[in-house]
């Protein structure tokens, strides 16, 4: 087996069969009880984004299923591609099961890069559940990429825009869109970056008024939260990363079957695979993203009865008649982990190979002009 295809083995085989181990029942513990108190979950951006929307969708769930029902609050915490939320959670947070931090692949990949500014130990904290997810590049129709027919004509009609009309927004150059401004470098895509955004919701709404020509989203967020532009025509589905299907093999992001993925569009372009540190980088961030996408957290020191009442709060709403209607949209088909199982993925996706940690560090020193401490 190459290297690749036991990489993807690996990734898609711990997202598929390590879920059904997460909603088993675990050991009977004391249940917490949060009767009069309010939970605090930390969502390190702004409104409108994947993490804020989805979390908000999950708010009544926790109140309906925490012994007690407890007021729920989401608490909006954006700077710094999450880390000004990750690092407010860190200093912040009570150890009784009344704060929980939402964290999403911009928090563990600026984590993996070791950003200075970051105070927090994602190790160190207690996964409730892990929600991957895919993610989608989109471009602006003003750029007549939907008018193009074949996956390689384009990658060429693309590379033909200088790179000030291919306006890129993003929260950091080492947050989510690392990846994403990764799949286009391969494909000979240079575009021009803007950083600094809040969240993915500012970043949509910069789209709309046609600030950005080029602009992404994780692959539900995209679905639901950009809908009205996909309805009004200005936004173009571009390119997913792709997901893991239960045998491990990396395919199409299961939420946009129909859009191609930026290792067919590399295949299309140059008839073979991608491969080299190149190739072990994108795969590794993409993997690394794609596990990480959504998760919800307790601090390090959370005693075992508040943690077991968080899990089984969790694996009761899934059951919610309410939650399984609206289930298909608002998670899709990717797997949900909870518990042990969900730190074991997320956490096994945290260690970069060093060809990749050296192709990383080449790449945003050379756009950027920032050195990585990998």
């Amino acid at each position: 087996m190459t290297k690749k295809a036991s990489f993807l083995k690996m990734t898609g085989m711990a997202m598929g069969a390590v879920a059904a181990i997460g909603l088993l029942s675990t050991q009977q513990v004391s249940a917490a009880d949060f009767s009069n108190k309010r939970i605090r979950v930390i969502v390190p951006f702004s409104e409108g984004g994947g993490t804020d929307s989805l979390t908000r969708f999950l708010q009544p769930f926790f109140e309906k299923y925490l012994p007690g029902n407890p007021k729920v609050l989401v608490i909006n915490k954006p700077g710094g591609g999450s880390i000004v939320g990750g690092n407010y959670f860190q200093k912040r947070a009570k150890h009784d099961g009344t704060w929980v931090m939402a964290v999403s692949s911009s928090t563990v990949a600026n984590y993996v890069i070791k950003d200075p500014r970051i105070k927090f130990v994602i190790e160190k904290w207690n996964p409730i559940a892990l929600l991957p997810r895919g993610a989608m590049v989109y471009v602006h129709e003003k750029l007549g990429v939907h008018k193009i027919k074949g996956i390689k004509a384009k990658i060429k009609h693309m590379r033909k825009f200088p790179t000030e009309q291919l306006v890129f927004g993003g929260k950091t150059p080492t947050s989510s869109g690392l990846n994403k401004r990764m799949a286009l470098s391969v494909l000979g895509i240079e575009v021009k970056s803007v950083w600094g955004m809040k969240g993915n919701g500012p970043m949509a709404l910069a789209f709309e008024r046609g600030e950005f020509t080029v602009n992404f989203d994780n692959s539900l967020s995209y679905l639901n939260n950009r809908k009205h532009l996909r309805k009004a025509g200005i936004a173009k589905e571009f390119l997913t990363l792709g997901a893991p299907d239960a045998s491990g093999k990396w395919g199409r992001d299961p939420v946009w079957p129909n859009v191609p993925t930026v290792f067919e569009m590399y295949k299309a372009l140059h008839g073979k695979e991608i491969s080299g540190p190149a190739g072990d980088a994108l795969r590794g961030h993409i993997a690394l993203t794609t596990a990480g996408n959504k998760s919800y957290h307790l601090p390090e020191k959370v005693s075992k009865e508040v943690l077991a009442t968080w899990h089984d709060a969790f694996r009761k709403l899934m059951k919610d008649p309410k939650f399984l209607k609206k289930r298909k949209k608002i998670i899709g088909d990717y797997q949900v982990l909870v518990g042990k199982p969900a730190a074991d993925l997320l956490y096994s996706k945290l260690n970069i190979p060093e060809n990749a940690k050296a192709y990383l560090s080449k790449y945003v020193k050379k756009r950027y002009g920032i050195s990585l401490n990998l």
